[in-house]
């Protein structure tokens, strides 16, 4: 099946300046993150103008049934991924289009017709799909180039293990047009491994951060809008959930934690591209050990069963040898070459 979620994408210069005109005579509710609010006002002040509700910050069942209490004609998400996942996610169950506007460069949550759901303390549980919701997303340059740096870093990661995982789910071609189609934009996102993304070139918002971040926002959503199941989540994404059941392991970004899985998926796969990942991980300061991570060696059992149900959840092609991802993640312990 192909969806996609997006009717219109405006990345733009002052691409904010066009809301009012986009909400016209409807009652608009705006959800707001914490911190990335007060920069989108900043930016635009009449934003301040429309209503708005606090989000407490993990999209669960429990603030998307929180936020289902208001009923605006549409619903206006301001703030990163975990904010837009629960947007879209109250926009679909009450039947009301949705405005994006992303105030960081972290994930393709702005692009895709799914949510992904945690408990209230951050553990993955599962994702949920859906028609398209989102209306428009507006991507305001002044406001992204001014965005945490290292949440731009990790949505490069995030947006480059499309291909990857792509890649190890359906292989480098498919006779599916929609797989296809997925794989190819894939490929273009694998490629972003050869542009540098050092906080100067982001911050100068050149030619080449701003084909990134439309990779970051929306091609890469796009990916598992055309090739669904065949271009989504592997390994990968299977490392990143259980990774997020320790503790230790919150005070990474998504990004961070699904790259370190895309070293275990290679690993297990023995691809030729591994060290081409590892390297460039490092080169970026991506964490690339446990010990990075916070997970101690008598952890490592427990992560790997968590890693093999999650594997199992997501109906993932089985594990082989869970004896052979225990040695890769003993091996992974600690950093052995810079």
């Amino acid at each position: 099946m192909i969806r996609q979620a997006v009717l219109e994408y405006d990345h733009s210069h002052d691409a904010l300046e066009d809301l009012h005109t986009v909400i016209g005579n409807r009652e608009a509710l705006i959800l707001r993150g914490l911190n990335g609010y007060g920069e989108a006002v900043r930016v635009s002040p009449c934003l301040a103008e429309i209503p708005s509700v606090r989000f407490y910050g993990e999209c669960s069942d429990e603030e998307i049934n929180r936020l289902n209490a208001y009923r605006p004609d549409v619903w206006i998400a301001v703030g990163g991924g975990k904010l837009i996942d629960t947007a879209k996610r109250i926009a679909f169950t009450q039947s009301v289009p949705l405005i994006v506007v992303p105030t960081l460069v972290s994930n393709c949550a702005a692009f895709t017709p799914l949510s992904v759901i945690y408990t209230e303390e951050g553990s993955y549980t599962r994702y949920d799909t859906f028609p398209v919701v989102i209306e428009r997303v507006i991507a305001d340059e002044r406001l992204l180039r001014e965005s945490p740096y290292d949440y731009f870093k990790a949505g490069v990661i995030d947006t480059v293990a499309k291909w990857f995982e792509s890649r190890y789910i359906s292989g480098t071609t498919s006779r599916d047009a929609g797989i296809q189609s997925g794989l190819s934009l894939a490929a273009q996102c694998g490629e972003l491994m050869d542009l540098s993304i050092h906080e100067q070139n982001f911050r100068h918002y050149g030619p080449d951060i701003r084909y990134l971040v439309d990779h970051v926002l929306a091609v890469g959503g796009a990916v598992g809008g055309f090739g669904d199941a065949g271009t989504r989540v592997a390994v990968a994404h299977a490392v990143h959930n259980a990774l997020s059941r320790f503790d230790s392991t919150h005070q990474w970004l998504h990004g961070d934690k699904v790259g370190f899985g895309l070293i275990v998926q290679e690993r297990l796969i023995r691809s030729d591209d591994t060290l081409l990942l590892e390297d460039w991980l490092q080169s970026i300061d991506a964490p690339t050990s446990l010990t990075q991570l916070g997970i101690r060696p008598d952890q490592v059992e427990e992560l790997v069963t968590s890693i093999v149900e999650e594997i199992t959840i997501q109906g993932i092609r089985n594990l082989e040898d869970s004896e052979q991802l225990k040695e890769i993640l003993i091996n992974l312990q600690e950093v052995v070459y810079k």
